[in-house]
């Protein structure tokens, strides 16, 4: 049960109940979808999915403000179910997830966006392209989870040796992950195995130990809805996106990672021999969170695949 469990842990932390969304939110839908977008509306439309699944997304603001930068409208917003939009059903989390941001295309007044994904948003972004190809002008997965999630089979012996390597100690005891799932654990069990996940996985994603042992303390056990993430993941087992489905796209796919990230090569070699991308970056000396790590780098990459977006459209 505990490697099942680890599968689900930590591939996106983000909000919490000290760190919020910096921008204005606006409403859409009956009820209430908030959302947060910037940028001007005559610019490309980008739509910026976060990770997890079960984690909300404040923390993916830099990469929203520096897209604006570039010239870019760019929305970003918790999935229903989690942060500001906890109080919205996630019953079909997938389906529900994917009807939302159809609404936030339509929103956009955009025939078709560029959806870029991190971690698992970057299957959010493939199975929304599943149902709505003809609105996606472009993917851009960012350190991205595969879809037949080959990357993650190799992820908890990752984080088990980082841990041992930097603490000296096992992230996890057997006794806090067995039969988590049957057992339905209580709000302070529950609350316990978040904060594991905060505090000794999170760091693991980094390159720079230290630096994720930082980036760390912003977050809180408000930022991880488990049930979601439970659900979420099964679900997705349930029905994956198939290569088969990603060869029938018309529009570019590109891949962007860093080498030190616990998912690589084995997303890369995974998704290679099957997609034809039509760009291949790969920075250095970065794990999970290049716009933390490596900001120039990432800058740099966001801006050459920004020219080639704009150079396509002329």
């Amino acid at each position: 049960m505990r490697t099942l469990i680890l599968t689900f842990t930590l591939l996106l932390i983000s909000a919490q109940s000290f760190a919020a969304f910096t921008s204005p939110h606006a409403d859409i839908g009956e009820p209430a979808l908030k959302i947060h977008p910037i940028g001007e509306t005559s610019s490309k439309t980008a739509i910026l999915l976060g990770g997890g699944p079960g984690f909300t997304s404040w923390n993916l603001e830099p990469i929203q403000n520096t897209l604006v930068e570039l010239n870019w409208q760019v929305y970003l917003w918790d999935m229903r179910g989690l942060g500001e939009n906890s109080a919205l059903s996630a019953a079909n989390s997938i389906d529900d997830w994917i009807k939302d941001i159809e609404s936030v295309r339509q929103h956009s007044g955009k025939n078709t966006v560029t959806l870029i994904g991190h971690s698992w948003g970057a299957l959010m972004a493939m199975l929304y392209a599943r149902e709505h190809s003809e609105h996606v002008e472009r993917i851009i997965l960012l350190n991205p989870v595969d879809p037949e999630k080959s990357s993650m089979q190799a992820l908890t012996e990752a984080i088990h040796k980082r841990n041992l390597e930097e603490l000296q100690q096992n992230w996890d005891d057997d006794s806090a992950w067995d039969n988590a799932i049957e057992t339905q654990p209580d709000e302070e069990r529950i609350a316990e195995m978040t904060r594991k996940q905060i505090t000794q996985v999170l760091p693991t994603y980094f390159m720079d130990y230290k630096m994720g042992q930082k980036y760390a303390e912003q977050f809180s056990v408000a930022d991880f809805n488990i049930d979601l993430n439970i659900n979420t993941w099964k679900a997705y087992d349930q029905n994956p996106v198939t290569f088969a489905q990603i060869q029938q796209w018309k529009f570019p796919i590109d891949f962007v990672e860093c080498q030190q990230d616990p998912l690589m090569p084995y997303n890369l070699n995974a998704m290679k021999p099957h997609i034809e991308f039509n760009s291949l970056h790969i920075m250095e000396q970065c794990g999970h969170f290049p716009w933390i790590e490596q900001p120039k780098a990432f800058r740099n990459v966001l801006q050459s695949l920004t020219e080639e977006t704009h150079k396509e459209s002329k």
